[in-house]
């Protein structure tokens, strides 16, 4: 072939020894040539060991052939590094890649993947409780392989995550192994199964207005860790075991329990209320001398919302003392005795007073009040 460069390359096919002649010409015309025996050399053919897995801590022995001489990187964790055969102990998986020369110096090269299998630690979800008849997803991970002890209650003994739905107490155990036979782990996860709890609220009650009524109630198969009251209206809490009621209204209270295992139980309390004459006391005599005792006449009571007429009267049927729309027990609208601003006469007056109570029925009070001096 021709070319107009001074440095040429030419690549040989086979192995062998050839002649060259190199003829070399200036743009006048003369010409020179040179005369060169080349030889070429084989390339070796360096095959090293196929790829391996070890598990962490092991040791293996690589080799290589096809070369005179030999060299093996990187370096870490090779008992030698110019020997065709050496023993490999890596901590971590790493590429070994081995080159060969034969005695005319040509190279080849060649790879042994090592695979280095860890240690493995298994973890599981933790110790549950559930009620008899319920379920629950274990879970497992960090390993290849499972396997689930005992096959009581469980959806499937080799997957990561069965289902189990024991009928009593009972602890699996599960055992992981990387897939490779090198490592394995074993744990356990305790199943505690409750049976089933119920709640008893007693007899629906029919009670006066203003009453303050405990909600106890009757567990079997307890212990309770949650209580859920519902409406939450005139309760002193949603959440305790025995809240109190305050009755103003008809209502019916319903309580969800959940005990410790998980089950659940409800049941309901209707309450009728009403209103009657003793839920209003107004004292039949007062004596405003300002002593500091019983000097103003109030109207008290239990279980009534407001007051919409409170009127005294005098026994000619005249009015002394009115107040309308004010609440119950409130020395604010208490009589002080005084008429017209000066303290009555001691003799008997009449009162009346129409209450509202706090279910919305409405009575009217009647009677008589001494004033003494």
């Amino acid at each position: 072939f021709t070319s107009s460069q001074s440095v040429i390359s030419y690549r040989f096919p086979l192995a062998g020894s050839y002649p060259v002649r190199w003829v070399v010409g200036t743009e006048f015309g003369c010409y020179d040539t040179a005369y060169r025996q080349v030889n070429v050399y084989p390339t070796p053919v360096v095959k090293a060991s196929e790829d391996l897995r070890l598990c962490y801590g092991q040791t293996a022995r690589l080799s290589a052939q096809g070369a005179a001489f030999y060299s093996w990187s990187p370096q870490q964790y090779l008992s030698c590094l110019d020997c065709p055969d050496p023993v490999v102990s890596p901590m971590n998986s790493v590429n070994y890649v081995v080159t060969g020369r034969n005695i005319n110096g040509c190279a080849a090269t060649d790879t042994v993947k090592v695979t280095v299998i860890p240690p493995m630690k298994m973890t599981v979800t933790g110790s549950d409780s559930l009620c008899i008849g319920s379920s629950r997803q274990l879970l497992a991970s960090g390993a290849a392989q499972y396997e689930w002890s005992p096959a009581t209650g469980l959806s499937s003994v080799n997957i990561p995550n069965p289902v189990a739905t024991p009928t009593q107490s009972i602890i699996y155990r599960v055992i992981g192994n990387d897939g490779f036979q090198c490592f394995s782990d074993t744990a356990y996860v305790s199943m505690t199964v409750g049976q089933p709890v119920t709640v008893e609220l007693g007899p629906d009650q029919r009670l006066p207005t203003g009453t303050r009524l405990p909600l106890r109630s009757v567990i079997t198969n307890g212990p309770i860790r949650f209580w859920e009251w519902t409406p939450t209206k005139n309760l002193s809490c949603q959440t305790c075991p025995e809240p109190v009621a305050a009755v103003k209204t008809d209502v019916t209270y319903r309580v969800k329990v959940t005990s410790v295992y998980g089950c659940v139980s409800t049941d309901t309390i209707q309450i009728k209320a009403f209103c009657t004459d003793a839920q209003v006391f107004i004292p039949n005599a007062f004596s405003p001398d300002g002593d500091g005792i019983n000097d103003q006449l109030m109207v008290r009571s239990q279980g009534i919302s407001s007051i919409r007429h409170f009127r005294i009267f005098n026994r000619w049927g005249e009015i002394v003392f009115e107040r309308s729309n004010f609440p119950p027990n409130d020395m604010a609208y208490a009589w002080d005795g005084r008429i017209r601003g000066v303290i009555g006469a001691p003799e008997v007056y009449v009162y009346t007073a129409d209450v509202v109570c706090d279910d919305g029925t409405t009575y009217t009070y009647k009677g008589n009040i001494t004033l003494i001096k």
